[in-house]
């Protein structure tokens, strides 16, 4: 006889982990023989309750099985159709632990798992591994199904890429749905938004916006302090930090020429120059920086609610320069191409600057959130997702490299397609830019270069410390780009020995093609720079970078600043109701019949609350909440890249005390290890 003794683990952080239903357990072998069906049942004691490890016993008395390579899990009974979410399997036989890393729910079925080293299939030399492993792939590309493609511009899915097939967050797969702590955190924020919506309605509806100042109300009134930058935000130098080390980090780049449609000359900004330098010799020496929104143009503008106008964006130009004490100053912003009477500049009157600065801010507000945050991160990430769950089985070392930087993906971007994006949204009709609009217009050029941060940088000129100091993001997300770059390379190289081991994984070969041609191409067949396949090593590596990076620290640093940034309307308005004023026509109550009303602020700011909220349960990048990988050597490596993002903590923290305004939003303690928000 053989015995079997199995501890079983039942997660603790998801509602409904737990199972009411008879758990029945198989054990294959290495020699390709299997045990019967044992139900494992502890007899008046209620089993596999959440956050509980049980011991059972599984005996088989027929063929030897031998070495346990496979635990097969299902439900039976008449609570059969009850999910059970479970953690992992340890089998003890023959003084020997064997642990299978389960972290999925069984329900409606049968679940094969293999043992915890993770393999490339081309090594699975066990025909039922080979078998099980299969029948694994081929059920999820049934379980986790793309989006069907669009036929019209009228679906939300025409013109970007795509994403899981879910009408709504009841409809996915039980494991790409929420923790306890999670959902709570949604509930919590989405009554917020709801309520705090309401509360400024009902507070400030019958009271006039007078002054700049005002608008402190909407958000004090609900229990909200002022921004921290609040004594400063008219400064110029605040408006430059806001726009090297703000939430949209990416949105300018080194000038070397001004482009069509931008008429600013060295007589517009020469007095704000060093002594004896000129708009041309700046340009050479590299110290002028541009942030080019001349691209809204024929984006589509929301309708301001209760009239028959539509919001105005401005699609403007905003010229900075850095000054030989290395601050980051704007020294021109034309509002209209081609119209030289729409450049302001410091040296005008001071309503006519303030509502350019606005002008500007805003159209800064509306790209960022849609095509910075939402497309580069949320989107990115979840077609990402998608590719992986279809194609690599559980057992695969990139599957448990990813999971957890992109699993969390689909829930919150699927509540977005029905609460954020679409035109009748609150969250889309507030802001000036249509949400639709904006994104499909930008995915006609996005590109797997804008998610590769170090590429990107250098690209736009931003990468040389020496010409553009106090550039926190820049030095931060590098950091952390290499530090996680490393971990990624020492767990790639030690599941592919060399570059044919990648070659020959059918499975991540099969993934690549998947997440190019099926998620990014699949409309145009523009791959937009995604390799349909990986040839060596070092791109593996890479990719899966840019990955892990989009879904973690990128999505931070552009996301968790939101209310902080956007609560004060006249700092960032997120929409504006008269058209761009030209040089003059601006005072006090232009500045002020330009901004959005009690309304629209209302919903801006809740917004900003409802997507910059921590979960209750978050863990953060270093942190690993599932043991997927049973590898010492992996374990390991988990263990330096933590200690390496720690080092990084102190790193900043220590450069953080010398500034006024901390940058924060790197800070690896406060990166979250996926976007759930």
């Amino acid at each position: 006889m053989e015995t079997y003794k199995l501890i079983i683990t039942t997660n603790d952080r998801y509602l409904g982990a737990g199972t009411d239903a008879t758990v029945c357990v198989k054990i294959t072998g290495v020699t390709g023989n299997d045990t019967k069906w044992t139900e494992l049942d502890h007899f008046f004691r209620d089993d596999f309750e959440r956050g509980k490890a049980e011991l059972y016993t599984v005996e088989n008395e027929g063929t030897s099985v031998g070495e346990p390579v496979v635990v097969q899990l299902k439900l039976t009974g008449i609570l059969e159709s009850d999910g059970w979410l479970c953690d992992d399997v340890i089998v003890e036989y023959n003084g020997h632990r064997y642990e299978f890393p389960v972290f999925d729910w069984i329900e409606g079925g049968e679940v094969a798992v293999t043992r915890g080293v993770a393999t490339l299939p081309q090594n699975v030399t066990n025909p039922r591994c080979r078998e099980f492993r299969s029948k694994e792939v081929e059920n999820n590309l049934k379980k986790f199904e793309w989006q069907p493609p669009a036929v019209s511009d009228k679906e939300l899915s025409w013109g970007v890429n795509r994403y899981m097939n879910a009408a709504h967050y009841f409809e996915l797969p039980s494991i790409l749905r929420r923790t306890q702590g999670k959902l709570e955190s949604m509930a919590g924020s989405g009554l917020t938004v709801a309520l705090n919506a309401g509360k400024n309605l009902f507070k400030n509806l019958f009271s006039n916006l007078k002054t700049l100042d005002d608008y402190r109300e909407l958000y004090s009134k609900t229990g909200f302090g002022d921004p921290e930058f609040i004594a400063d935000w008219k400064t110029d130098k605040e408006f430059g930090r806001q726009v090297l080390t703000g939430i949209s980090p990416l949105a300018f780049e080194r000038c070397t020429k001004l482009p069509d449609g931008c008429d600013v000359t060295n007589e517009h900004v020469c007095s704000l120059l060093a002594a004896g330098k000129t708009l041309e010799s700046e340009l050479k020496a590299g110290k002028i920086y541009i942030a080019d929104y001349s691209h809204t143009y024929d984006v589509e503008r929301n309708d301001i609610p209760g009239s028959d106008k539509k919001f105005v964006c401005a699609d403007c130009v905003a010229i900075f320069y850095v000054n030989p004490q290395g601050d980051f100053l704007p020294i021109a912003i034309q509002l209209c191409p081609n119209d030289e009477e729409t450049i302001h500049t410091p040296l005008g009157n001071e309503h006519d600057w303030l509502l350019a600065k606005m002008y500007f801010r805003a159209s800064v507000r509306s790209t960022h959130e849609w095509i910075y945050h939402y497309l580069q991160t949320h989107a990115a990430s979840e077609t990402f997702c998608i590719a992986m769950f279809r194609n690599l089985p559980r057992n695969h070392p990139m599957y448990k490299l990813l999971r957890q930087h992109v699993r969390t993906a689909p829930a919150i971007n699927t509540d977005a397609r029905l609460l954020l994006v679409p035109n009748g949204s609150l969250a889309n009709k507030s802001n000036h830019l249509n949400a639709p609009s904006s994104v499909r217009k930008s995915y006609k050029t996005f590109h797997l270069n804008q998610l590769d941060i170090p590429a990107c940088l250098k690209r736009k000129g931003l990468d040389d410390p020496n010409l553009l100091p106090n550039f926190h993001y820049r030095d931060d997300a590098l950091d952390v780009w290499n530090a996680m770059e490393q971990y990624v390379a020492n767990v790639v190289n030690h599941h592919y020995t060399c570059d044919k081991d990648v070659e020959e994984d059918y499975e991540l070969q099969s993934f690549m093609f998947d997440a190019a041609h099926e998620g990014f191409g699949w409309q145009d067949n523009d791959l937009r720079g995604f390799p349909d396949k990986l040839n060596t090593r070092d791109e593996l590596i890479h990719m899966a970078t840019i990955i892990i990076f989009a879904s973690t620290a990128q999505h931070a640093a552009v996301n968790f600043g939101q209310m902080e940034t956007y609560r004060f309307i006249p700092n960032a308005p997120g929409s504006m109701i008269l058209p761009p004023h030209k040089r003059g026509e601006a005072d006090e109550r232009r500045v002020m019949d330009s901004l959005p009303g009690v309304v629209v602020s209302s919903i801006l700011i809740s917004f900003s609350f409802a997507l910059s909220e921590y979960a209750k349960d978050e863990i953060f990048l270093g942190d690993v909440p599932d043991r997927l990988f049973t590898d010492p050597k992996v374990i390991e490596m988990q263990v330096n890249f933590k200690q390496e993002l720690n080092k990084l903590q102190s790193k900043f923290e220590e450069r953080n005390k010398k500034l006024k305004y901390p940058y924060t939003y790197l800070l690896p303690d406060k990166i979250p290890i996926s976007i759930a928000i």
